[in-house]
């Protein structure tokens, strides 16, 4: 499935699968915004699947913003096609408790 990322309201939103494949688009994408924006919402409840590059990549993410006073809140805890992938590679703590 390819990926999209839509904007809704000051919200990211990904649908599709994060893979090796396009996380590096995903990536770019997501720090390019980083750069003009202090506080980003990235919601990931569409995403269908992801690998462990892809959830290394969103930890990569969520550990740079911070690093450059930035707030990321990743939505998806209830996201039951990528939870395994998220607790298997200890990545699970980058995901808020709030829910859209």
């Amino acid at each position: 499935m390819a990926i999209e990322i839509k904007e809704k309201s000051g919200m990211f939103e990904i649908v599709g699968n994060i893979s090796s494949q396009n996380m590096a688009s995903v990536k770019n994408y997501l720090e390019s915004i980083m750069h003009s924006s202090d506080k980003i919402t990235l919601n990931i409840e569409k995403v269908e699947a992801m690998d462990t590059s892809g959830a290394f990549m969103l930890e990569r993410l969520y550990k740079n913003a911070s690093l450059k006073n930035k707030v990321i809140s990743i939505i998806g805890r209830q996201n039951k096609k990528i939870a395994n992938m998220m607790q298997n590679t200890k990545t699970h703590y980058i995901l808020s408790n709030d829910r859209v």
